[in-house]
């Protein structure tokens, strides 16, 4: 890191105290997810993507407390960190398990991804993909700290940033010759092989897995619509399920990348001029120590968005009395807007890509299995001959 511009006693403060409110709410989040997973909705751990949400968060946690601590764990009276009371082995540890859980993160982030594009695949049938859960966490917590270990051993772990980093000691000593470092140094090609691993996951990895689940759902989409006996309400129910999962993938992404976007650009600003931008350096800080935060709402918006709404037109109908119910009249004009293609009664049934099996009673069930969906072709609706019985008693009534 070049310090051939040093930060304002305004700048240094921010970059030691900035973070620190949001990665409390960060801590509490994430908190409050494990909490739900683990005591308030247990049965939810029977599923392999809220057993990958459980770990992630749990990762989350202690990255968290390293954004809180960091500036504390600064060896003390190190120019620059107004709130420096460690020492050397303070600095280190923090510095390990922010690279470590940074690392550890993103990949259980993806993983999500992968699971839901498996789930799909093979029908929600979890017995067929569940083998992944044992390599996704050896590969979310091995690598990470074994990249770590190789950082830690060769003593680049010093001030930095706003707390604890990869960083040669004294600051800037690997880029001015005049100045020997004391700590670190020379593994700038490793560094640059684990930035651009980040950059993957975070970029390139996880989207090509999204771009993968619409394009899996689009092709069962055009192979159901060449089935026999295709019904209005499916098709207009596929329509909205695949408006509704590209909501889903927006939310996914966009949330992922706002919380590595401003760190990847003060990262490439300072590679390609050796300057630091503080103020963005600032935000950047604030913004990643609020990571448990976001990803919470990212949570719980998910399961929001797949949330069932029923809407029965039939029983909406304002001249039916709440009393005596529908008349045959309206009776009448619900089964002749049936056969106009109307749909009387409707169910807005949606699904999460990445977590369930779909209702069995949503159109959506029968558009991911096959053997149903045509045997629901063959048989009629329930409701439908309620309707057609009823109409018929009527007529003879009359």
């Amino acid at each position: 890191m070049s310090m051939s511009t040093p930060p304002t006693i305004t700048q240094t403060r921010g970059l030691a105290y900035a973070p620190m409110p949001f990665a409390i709410l960060s801590l509490l989040s994430s908190s409050y997810v494990i909490y739900h997973i683990l005591w308030q909705k247990p049965l939810k751990r029977k599923r392999l993507y809220h057993r990958l949400v459980l770990a992630m968060n749990v990762a989350i946690v202690p990255l968290s407390l390293t954004y809180f601590l960091g500036a504390f764990a600064v060896p003390e009276s190190t120019p620059y960190y107004p709130a420096a009371s460690g020492n050397i082995q303070t600095c280190t540890a923090v510095g390990f398990l922010a690279l470590m859980l940074s690392l550890t993160v993103p990949v259980y982030y993806g993983s999500l991804g992968l699971q839901a594009y498996l789930s799909i695949k093979h029908n929600f049938n979890e017995e067929k993909y569940r083998w992944i859960e044992v390599p996704v966490h050896l590969v979310a917590w091995c690598i990470p700290c074994a990249i770590s270990s190789v950082v830690a051993a060769t003593e680049n772990f010093n001030p930095g940033g706003s707390g604890c980093s990869i960083a040669a000691y004294p600051m800037g000593c690997d880029k001015d010759p005049d100045v020997a470092c004391e700590r670190g140094g020379g593994i700038s090609s490793f560094v640059l092989i684990a930035g651009v691993g980040n950059i993957f996951l975070y970029f390139m990895y996880t989207p090509s897995i999204m771009v993968a689940v619409y394009c899996l759902i689009k092709r069962l989409q055009r192979e159901a619509e060449g089935s026999r006996g295709m019904q209005r309400v499916r098709e207009l129910a596929r329509k909205q399920m695949m408006a509704n999962i590209q909501h889903q993938i927006y939310v996914y992404l966009f949330s992922f990348w706002f919380t590595y976007a401003c760190t990847l650009i003060d990262a490439i600003h300072l590679a390609l001029t050796g300057e630091i931008l503080y103020n963005l350096h600032i935000l950047a800080d604030c913004i990643f120590a609020s990571q448990g935060f976001v990803l919470t709402i990212v949570y719980f918006t998910l399961q929001r968005m797949s949330t069932p709404k029923v809407v029965d037109d039939l029983h909406s109908n304002p001249s039916s009395s709440p009393r005596r119910g529908p008349s045959v009249v309206d009776i009448r004009k619900n089964v002749e807007a049936k056969e106009n293609g109307a749909i009387s009664s409707r169910r807005s049934s949606t699904f999460s890509i990445f977590d369930g099996t779909p209702d069995q009673d949503s159109p959506w069930a029968q558009f991911f299995d096959e053997d149903d969906y045509d045997d629901d072709l063959e048989t009629p609706n329930n409701e439908e001959v309620a309707v057609q019985n009823t109409i018929s008693l009527s007529r003879h009534d009359l």
